[in-house]
């Protein structure tokens, strides 16, 4: 053997023992890899399973205490309708047994004053017929009776209800003066369901301001119309309404004295009122700008021959929340307006059903169709004395409302304007009153279908 053959024996034996074990070593680093993979593999698949199961545990928590927090809420909500209807229960029956017990004490009462009454008349007729018999000289048995029966027929023992139902028949004057018969009289005449609407009017010569004051100062809760028509009164009289917080109906028509200041406080007093009636006044813009900002429930609102406020003062109705509200509006008399304030009206006024704008010569047809795009439930029209409305427009407009009054005619001197809107100079036989004017007022005959129904 050759020195050559020995070294490439060694060389192949030693190639073939190095790629023996290097192919033994890749075949077990590999299996030791795919071994650890799996293991890795099954570790993230036992986490993924171990947060899904969290994330739906989770869930399904937050579900249950949410179904308990309902349950809970409907039981207690079940409860409290159980309770509510246990009270409703109860005060029924312990109503309708007041009722009961009410009706019968009146009914009592009313019964023991109908024999009292019997009785009355019976003795009447006996003392008439006596009196007869032993012809006394000018004295009437009914004077004798009345004088022996007060005490039997003394109605201060009917029931309240009874007692108002009398006295709501009687005027302010006529209570005034039952007060001062006696005192359970007077007791009767301070029922504070009587005092609800007080009518100044009636007695505006007869009553001094100093009572007026007192008056609405003891009375201010109970209060609810006031009605101080013609009346002359200085302004801190008026301004003693403000007290009454619970007004609901003002009517300050045809008072001279009444000026914006006595407003003022009248509406930072009493934001509630509903009927406000300012008719034949003195007011300006400063009292058209208070409406829209105190008397945002205003529904009833009456500024005829108001003539010291302006276009601009009309406007402030619309500013803010505004009266916007308003279902009667009576601007009759009122020269100064023109359509562009009327435009700007009707299209916030929505719920109006009453306009009057009779004698307001400055308006033309342009206002009856701002009217019918803005104020779609106006029922009722009245248009007299308006010059400057022609009758086609009139026409027109008979077929979108229930009710119209219209005529061309020019104004009647008791206005105190012509045609134009000027003053009279000299006015013949003017009254200031409407109630003993000689003025018949015609509906027109464009009424529309629904009326002819």
């Amino acid at each position: 053997m050759t020195p050559e053959l020995m070294i490439k024996a060694c060389s192949f034996y030693t190639g073939h023992l190095v790629k023996t074990h290097f192919c033994t070593w890749r075949d077990i680093t590999h299996k030791n890899e795919n071994v650890a993979l799996a293991d890795k593999m099954n570790r993230a698949v036992t986490c993924y399973d171990f947060r899904l199961q969290k994330s739906v545990f989770h869930h399904w928590h937050s579900y249950m205490e949410d179904q308990k927090e309902k349950l809970k809420n409907m039981v207690l909500r079940i409860q409290r309708i159980i309770y509510c209807h246990k009270l409703t229960i109860i005060l029924t029956k312990w109503r309708n047994k007041a009722r009961c017990k009410n009706k019968k004490k009146e009914d009592e009462l009313m019964s023991k004053h109908e024999l009292q009454l019997k009785k009355w008349r019976n003795r009447l007729l006996l003392k008439g017929a006596s009196a007869e018999k032993s012809n006394f000289p000018e004295q009437s048995s009914s004077e004798v009776c009345l004088v022996d029966e007060t005490l039997e027929c003394d109605i201060s023992q009917l029931p309240e209800r009874a007692i108002l139902q009398i006295f709501f028949y009687l005027s302010l004057k006529d209570v005034l003066i039952c007060g001062q018969v006696n005192h359970a009289w007077m007791l009767m005449t301070q029922l504070s369901s009587l005092w609800n609407a007080i009518d100044f009017s009636t007695v505006k010569h007869a009553i001094p301001d100093k009572y007026i004051v007192s008056t609405l100062q003891r009375w201010h809760l109970n209060v609810l119309r006031l009605n101080f028509r013609g009346c002359l009164l200085r302004p801190k009289t008026f301004r003693s309404a403000s007290h009454c917080r619970n007004l609901q109906e003002l009517n300050v028509s045809d008072c001279p004295t009444f000026t914006d200041e006595s407003m003022r406080h009248i509406s930072e007093g009493c934001p509630g009122v509903l009927y406000l009636n300012l008719s034949n006044t003195t007011i300006t813009n400063r009292t058209m700008r208070l409406l829209p900002r105190h008397f945002h429930n205003l529904q009833n609102l009456s500024l005829a021959y108001c003539r010291r406020f302006t276009d601009k003062g009309l406007q402030y109705l619309n500013l803010g929340n505004g009266c916007h509200k308003l279902i009667y509006l009576d601007l009759s008399g009122c020269t100064q307006i023109t359509d562009s304030v009327m435009e700007m009206l009707s299209a916030k006024c929505h719920y109006l059903h009453i306009l009057d704008i009779s004698g307001c010569v400055l308006l033309t047809d342009q206002i009856l169709d701002d009217l019918q795009i803005g104020c779609k439930q106006l029922r009722i029209l009245r248009m007299q004395y308006c010059t400057n409305i022609s009758k086609n427009a009139a026409e027109r407009m008979s077929s979108k409302v229930q009710q119209q009054e219209y005529n061309s005619n020019d104004p009647p001197r008791w206005f105190r304007y012509d045609r134009e809107g000027n003053p009279l100079t000299q006015p013949e036989n003017i009254t200031s009153s409407k109630g003993h004017l000689e003025l018949t007022v015609e509906k027109s005959t464009y009424s529309s279908e629904e009326e002819a129904v």
